[in-house]
C-alpha cells in the first residue's frame, strides 16, 4: 500500500468514527505515522482527501452488489447477502453525516443523487423479484424501494441512543430481515426462514 492509499484508508476510518472536522491534519498525520507535510504532498485539502475515499467507498460496494448478484439464484438470496454485507461494516457516527450536511455541500448533493439511483435499482431488484414470484406482486414498488433506501435513517438515528440494548448490527439485521420477509411470498419466506434456521444453527 502506497502512501497515498494509506492516508485514504487512515482518513476514512477516522472520518467514521469521529465526524470529519474533529479529525485535523495533525491528528491524520499522527495516526498514520507521518509528516502533516507529506499529506499535503498528496493532497490539496481534507475535502479532496474525503472526495476520493468516498469515491473509493462507491466503487467497492458497486463491486459487491454485483458480485453478490452474480453468486444468487434469486432475488431472496440476493437481499439476504445484501443485508450480511452491511452488517458486518463498520458502524458510521453521526456526526460524519451531520458535517457532510453542513460543510460539504458539492459532496451531499452528490450523496442525495446516489441515493436515489439507489433507490431506482431497488425497483429493479423488486420487480424481478414479482416476476420470479418471490416478492408479493400487491406491493407499491416505489413506496417500498423508498422504505429500503431510508430505513439507513432509523440505523442512524439509533446511534444517538446512550447505552442501547442491543448492539447496532443486531438493529440492522432485525430491521431488514423483517422488512424483507414482510415483501416476499410463501416461496421467497421459505428462504428466508432456512437462512434464519441455519444462522440460529451456526451461533
Amino acid at each position: 500500500m502506497d502512501v497515498k492509499e494509506r492516508i485514504v484508508k487512515e482518513a476514512g476510518k477516522l472520518f467514521l468514527e469521529n465526524g470529519i472536522k474533529n479529525v485535523s491534519m495533525d491528528y491524520l498525520a499522527s495516526s498514520i505515522g507521518i509528516s502533516k507535510r507529506t499529506i499535503y504532498e498528496n493532497f490539496r485539502d481534507k475535502e479532496e482527501i474525503l472526495n476520493t475515499f468516498l469515491l473509493q467507498a462507491k466503487e467497492d460496494n458497486e463491486k459487491e452488489l454485483s458480485q453478490i448478484i452474480d453468486k444468487s439464484d434469486n432475488i431472496a438470496e440476493i437481499f439476504i447477502r445484501i443485508i450480511e454485507f452491511h452488517r458486518n461494516k463498520r458502524l458510521i457516527s453521526v456526526k460524519f453525516f451531520e458535517d457532510i450536511y453542513k460543510y460539504y455541500p458539492d459532496i451531499y448533493e452528490r450523496i442525495r443523487k446516489e441515493n436515489e439511483k439507489s433507490i431506482n435499482q431497488a425497483k429493479k431488484l423488486l420487480q424481478k423479484g414479482i416476476r420470479e414470484e418471490y416478492i408479493r406482486k400487491d406491493l407499491n414498488v416505489d413506496v417500498t424501494a423508498f422504505l429500503m433506501e431510508e430505513s439507513t435513517n432509523i440505523y442512524i438515528r439509533a446511534s444517538y441512543l446512550e447505552k442501547p440494548p442491543f448492539s447496532f448490527q443486531e438493529l440492522f439485521f432485525t430491521m431488514m430481515i423483517s422488512f424483507i420477509r414482510g415483501i416476499s411470498t410463501e416461496k421467497g419466506i421459505k428462504i428466508i426462514d432456512d437462512y434464519l434456521a441455519k444462522n440460529a444453527c451456526e451461533k
